[in-house]
């Protein structure tokens, strides 16, 4: 379903590290789609997804030949013509392909968006010693909805995981949950994706404000790092927003990525 990389080998590059990101994040899109009850296409080069009419929709890391572009694409617009959403993202490694692979979306009506930062660790070299607050849990849940914890971002339909995912598919989907003194602080998913480029692909980590700075953030990533060591993988992957944080967790810069969205006409 995901797009077809090159293997990794024993001695990891970070190019690999960043395709081992990609494949996460493609198959995380196509999956999210598919809970949904949406729809998933595949072209030469090309995965996008539609996962209904009131959520955003994704167009997974195209590789597309410079020739073949142009004609890609206005399929890829028509085919979104006729199925309502809230918005289009697509994402890419650096350097795109083709190359103007920017200019040609922003010519279909798409804007610049954040650039991804790419992070990878070798679990077995996962610094394991970090400051926690006394009586802090970390429970696997994902079943429970943290849409009503006020101030916690990434929850709901504004999480990388969509619910349905979550609650139909803990074999490759789990989230966990930090709780302290009884009232839920922070949260982050995992994503499991096997074969060459599999590895624990780490999302939405989360903490209230009222309780930053106490290494909640450290917990929760390392409670899901340990369960993809469980379940026999070798790496864990993420798009980093706090670099800093992971890189005290063990996990090395492995390169950036583009994003280019497309908003509704009403917002």
């Amino acid at each position: 379903m995901a797009a077809i990389l090159p293997p990794v080998p024993d001695d990891t590059t970070k190019l690999q590290l960043e395709q081992a990101a990609a494949y996460n994040h493609t198959e995380l899109f196509c999956r999210n789609a598919i809970a949904r009850g949406g729809e998933v296409r595949t072209a030469d080069g090309f995965i996008y997804t539609y996962e209904g009419v009131g959520f955003q929709s994704m167009i997974g890391f195209p590789s597309l030949k410079e020739e073949a572009a142009d004609d890609q694409l206005d399929e890829m617009m028509g085919w979104y013509a006729s199925r309502p959403n809230r918005g289009l993202g697509c994402w890419s490694l650096d350097p795109p392909h083709p190359a103007d692979l920017g200019v040609r979306l922003k010519a279909r009506g798409f804007q610049d968006g954040w650039r991804p930062c790419w992070m990878g660790l070798e679990l077995e070299q996962m610094e394991r010693e970090h400051r926690r607050p006394a009586g802090l849990q970390i429970v696997v849940d994902s079943e429970v909805s943290l849409s009503d914890v006020k101030d916690l971002p990434y929850t709901g339909r504004h999480g990388a995981l969509s619910p349905e995912l979550l609650r139909h598919h803990p074999e490759q989907a789990q989230q966990f949950v930090a709780m302290l003194k009884g009232k839920i602080v922070g949260h982050c998913s995992v994503f499991f994706t096997t074969g060459c480029l599999g590895a624990a692909g780490i999302y939405d980590v989360a903490v209230v404000p009222a309780a930053r700075r106490l290494g909640i953030g450290k917990a929760l990533v390392k409670a899901a790092c340990l369960s993809g060591k469980e379940k026999g993988f070798r790496y864990a992957v993420l798009n980093a927003t706090g670099q800093r944080m992971y890189e005290q967790l063990g996990f090395r810069w492995a390169g950036e990525g583009f994003t280019w969205w497309l908003l509704p006409k009403n917002g």
